[in-house]
């Protein structure tokens, strides 16, 4: 997950010395998420997990981010200019985010029922495990694609948030390398970015997302 961060680095080196000071600090973010996901997920049941996410996926990177708003700011003697908007959270583009999100949502529900569906295997439907993971994926959609691609975009440019954001949404998920979930988590990366980048508001890629996760864990099963 921290490797894709090479390349905003060396941009912001090369070309956007202004930059370094939030690239980095995105960076350490995501070292303290490596270091903490795991071992704190293990064996946790769904609720705690959404918790655990909760705190290293958005408080913490909003926590730090803010700080680092306020340094830079007393640094350039302005007044503190925190905006949610920087991150996709805000009204405008709400509306053309989530058109974009229902008009890209049979594309991915398609792809993750032809993977699982070439996959096999009984699974058990649990509505209540789905509408779990549909709150949780909006901590991954704030992360991959609030801050490392909305964000980070502009400290950077579009492809290197693009790039950056992606591959690490693809690393994050290992467990997916050695089947063809991998497909799905590529899919859904390209979607979601792309959701984005066309409305700057995160609401669509949390509805593709979630309502993904949601079909995947309580009605695929229904079907398979």
């Amino acid at each position: 997950m921290l490797i894709p961060m090479i390349i905003p680095i060396i941009y912001g080196l090369k070309y956007k010395k202004e930059s370094l000071f939030e690239i980095s600090v995105i960076t350490l973010i995501m070292a303290f998420i490596v270091i903490l996901y795991w071992p704190f997920t293990l064996g946790f049941n769904s609720s705690a997990n959404i918790i655990t996410k909760l705190l290293l996926f958005v408080f913490a990177p909003i926590f730090f981010l803010f700080l680092t708003f306020q340094i830079r700011n007393k640094q350039r003697k302005k007044k503190l200019d925190f905006r949610f908007s920087q991150f996709g959270i805000n009204i405008e583009g709400f509306r053309e985010s989530l058109k974009l999100g229902f008009l890209f949502l049979p594309l991915m529900i398609f792809v993750t029922y032809l993977v699982k569906f070439v996959m096999g295997g009984i699974f058990n439907p649990n509505f209540i495990l789905g509408v779990i993971s549909f709150v949780e994926s909006f901590t991954e959609e704030f992360f991959f694609r609030g801050i490392l691609f909305l964000f980070l975009m502009s400290k950077t440019n579009l492809k290197i948030a693009y790039i950056t954001s992606l591959a690490s949404f693809i690393l994050i998920h290992p467990q997916n390398f050695t089947n063809l979930f991998i497909i799905i988590t590529v899919v859904q990366g390209l979607i979601t970015i792309e959701i984005c980048r066309r409305s700057k508001n995160l609401a669509g890629a949390w509805i593709v997302h979630g309502t993904n996760r949601f079909f995947s864990i309580a009605l695929f099963p229904l079907f398979l």
